[in-house]
C-alpha cells in the first residue's frame, strides 16, 4: 500500500476520465496534477470573477480529458487543459435563480447538453459550429434522474432522447452533429422510467414504471420493438409469485459491461438476470432470509471492531471468516417500523469489468453486501459491515476488485477493499492522514481508471485529498518521489521533485491556496432534512 501526500482541495476536484490527471477547481486558478508523478503540470486561470458571481453547480472532464467545463446559474464555460487557449462560454438566458438542473459533456468535447430548470427544455450545444438545438419536454430532469431522459449510442454517438407530450412517452432518435430526428415512435409504455443502449449499441432497452408491473421492452436501433419481459412466471412461491402478479415492478435495472445481460431487481428479495437480446430469464439470484451456511465456494466476512484506546486514536477494523450458519442481517434500526414493505428489494446491483460477478445490496439488509458468480449462478460472498453501506464501486476496468464505503461513526474516510483471493475486506484508513486525523462528513473515495493492476483510489473532502495505491511488494510503484513533512503544514506533506524545464513541478500545499479558500462544512448538516 502507498499513500501519496495530501493536496489542497476544493468542493470542486475530480479525477480525469482516462486516469491521468486531477483536476481542482480554486478561486484564483484551476490546477491541473500529474497522477503519475504528482507534479503540477497546469495553472490555468478560471473565468471572470463576474461570469462566477454565482456558486458553481458542476465541475466536470470532457470525454477525451483535455477540456474541463465550469457551469453556474448563469454561464456555462469549457476551458482546455492542454490547449490553454481554448476558452469557449455559453450564456444561459432567463433569471439566475433558473439555473440548470443538470450539465455535462457529451460524447465528445464539441458537445455540452443542459437541462432546464422545471424540466421545460434539453438544450445541445454544439461548441464547433456555434449552434444549440432545442428538445421540448424531456421526461426527467432533477439531478438524481435526468439521465434516464437520454442515451448516447456508441460508436454512431446517435441520441435517444424520452420526452413526454400530452400524457404520453415519446422516444427519439437524432443523428449527430446536427441532431436531427430520424425516427420517433410512442413505446408501449404507460410511464416509462428510462431507457439505456447496450454497450455494443445493438440494442435500446426501456421500462414501466414500478406501478404498471413487470415490464422491460428491447428495441433496435430504429425503433422496433424486438422482445419484451413481463416479469417472472414460474419456479416462484406462493407469496412471491402473488407479489409478482399485484406487485410493484421494477425498481431498477443495471446493464452489464459486455452487453450481455441485464440485471433487473423489482420489490422482493430477488433479481432476474436477463439475456440480451432475448429477453429471457437465464438466473434468479435470491438473497436467503433463512440462515447463511458457509462453504468451500462461499465465504461469507464479518466486522470486528476494536474500540479506540485512547480519545485521539482511531477505531480499528478488521474481519473474521464466519465458519458457522449465520443469519442475514436485518434492517437499520433508524428504519420506520410502521412502513417496511417501502424499504424492501434490491436498492442497488453492479457488475464488475468483466460481467463475471454482480455486487448487491437490498433495502432490509443495509449492512450487508452480496457477492454473485454469474458462471457458475451461485452466490460467492457475503460481505457482513456493523454499519450501514452508503456506497460500492467495482474498478471500471480491472475484473472483480471492489471498493467500499459506510456510514457512522468510526468510519470516516475509511475505505474497504475486496477482492475474491483477499482475506475479507481490506480497511484502508485513509482519514487518519488527514490533518488531527479528521475528514469532513462530506468526503468520497473514486476509483482512478488503470488498464493493469493494481488499483488506485483517489479520496478526499472539500479541502484535501490524497491517492491510495494498492501496489504490494511485487508490484511496480507510482511514481510519487521523496516524500517529506512540509514545516508550513501541520500534518500535511510536499513533495521534493528534481524541476523539469517548462513544469511547475512545485506539490506544496502553502503554494497552491490557503485554507480560508474552501467553503466550510456544516456541522450539523446530518439535522437537516
Amino acid at each position: 500500500m502507498v499513500f501519496s501526500p495530501l493536496f489542497k482541495s476544493s468542493a470542486n476536484s475530480v479525477p480525469s476520465p482516462d486516469g491521468k490527471l486531477i483536476a481542482t477547481l480554486l478561486p484564483s486558478k484551476i490546477i491541473v496534477r500529474s497522477i503519475q508523478n504528482l507534479r503540477t503540470l497546469h495553472e490555468i486561470a478560471p473565468p471572470p470573477a463576474a461570469e462566477l458571481s454565482s456558486p458553481v453547480s458542476t465541475f466536470i472532464w470532457s470525454p477525451s480529458s483535455s477540456k474541463v467545463l465550469i457551469a453556474t446559474a448563469s454561464h456555462i464555460h469549457v476551458l482546455g487543459v492542454t490547449d490553454t487557449e481554448f476558452r469557449a462560454v455559453i450564456k444561459i438566458p432567463g433569471p439566475g435563480a433558473a439555473k440548470p438542473s443538470l450539465v455535462r459533456f457529451g460524447p465528445d468535447d464539441a458537445m455540452v447538453y443542459a437541462f432546464s430548470h422545471l424540466g421545460i427544455k434539453l438544450s445541445i450545444f454544439n461548441l464547433t459550429t456555434c449552434k444549440v438545438v432545442e428538445i421540448n419536454n424531456p421526461k426527467f430532469y432533477l439531478p438524481a434522474s435526468a439521465t434516464r431522459s437520454l442515451s448516447v449510442r456508441p460508436i454512431s454517438y446517435h441520441l435517444a432522447v424520452l420526452t413526454r407530450t400530452a400524457g404520453r412517452d415519446v422516444i427519439s432518435i437524432h443523428a449527430p452533429s446536427a441532431w436531427d430526428v430520424q425516427r420517433s415512435w410512442y413505446p408501449d409504455t404507460v410511464d416509462c422510467q428510462g431507457l439505456m443502449w447496450t454497450s455494443d449499441g445493438r440494442w435500446l432497452i426501456i421500462w414501466e414504471s414500478p406501478a404498471q408491473g413487470h415490464k422491460l421492452l428491447l428495441y433496435t436501433p430504429d425503433g422496433h420493438l424486438f422482445r419484451s419481459w413481463t416479469g417472472p412466471i414460474s419456479a416462484l412461491s406462493a407469496p412471491d409469485l402473488k407479489h409478482s402478479e399485484l406487485g410493484a415492478g421494477i425498481k431498477r435495472c443495471q446493464l452489464s459491461p459486455d452487453a450481455a445481460m441485464v440485471a433487473v431487481c423489482d420489490y422482493t428479495r430477488f433479481i432476474y438476470i436477463l439475456e440480451v437480446p432475448a429477453g429471457l430469464e437465464t438466473m434468479r439470484l435470491h438473497h436467503p432470509t433463512t440462515a447463511i451456511i458457509p462453504r468451500d465456494t462461499l465465504q461469507i466476512w464479518q466486522e470486528q471492531l476494536s474500540p479506540p484506546l485512547a480519545p485521539s486514536t482511531r477505531v480499528t477494523h478488521g474481519f473474521a471468516k464466519v465458519t458457522q450458519p449465520v443469519s442475514p442481517p436485518g434492517p437499520s434500526p433508524s428504519v420506520n417500523a410502521a412502513t417496511p414493505e417501502i424499504n424492501v428489494g434490491g436498492s442497488t446491483c453492479l457488475f464488475d469489468a468483466s460481467s463475471s460477478l454482480l455486487a448487491s445490496r437490498i433495502d432490509d439488509s443495509p449492512t450487508a453486501l452480496w457477492i454473485w458468480d454469474l458462471s457458475s449462478m451461485e452466490l460467492r460472498a457475503v460481505l457482513i459491515f456493523s454499519s450501514d453501506i452508503v456506497s460500492f464501486q467495482w474498478h471500471p476496468s480491472i475484473p472483480e476488485l471492489l471498493s467500499i464505503t459506510c456510514q457512522g461513526r468510526g468510519y470516516e474516510g475509511v475505505v474497504f477493499v475486496w477482492d475474491p483471493l483477499s482475506n475479507g475486506p481490506h480497511p484502508l484508513d485513509c482519514g487518519s492522514r488527514f490533518p488531527e486525523e479528521k475528514i469532513a462528513p462530506k468526503w468520497h473515495a473514486k476509483w482512478i481508471k488503470s488498464d493493469a493492476p493494481p488499483g488506485t483510489l483517489y479520496v478526499g473532502d472539500s479541502s484535501r485529498y490524497l491517492l491510495a495505491s494498492l501496489a504490494g511488494s511485487d508490484d511496480d510503484h507510482p511514481d510519487w518521489g521523496d516524500v517529506h513533512p512540509s514545516p508550513s503544514n501541520d500534518n500535511t506533506s510536499s513533495i521534493d521533485h528534481h524541476p523539469l524545464q517548462g513544469v511547475n513541478v512545485d506539490g506544496s500545499l502553502a503554494d497552491i491556496e490557503d485554507d480560508t479558500l474552501a467553503e466550510p462544512d456544516d456541522t450539523f448538516s446530518f439535522k437537516r432534512v
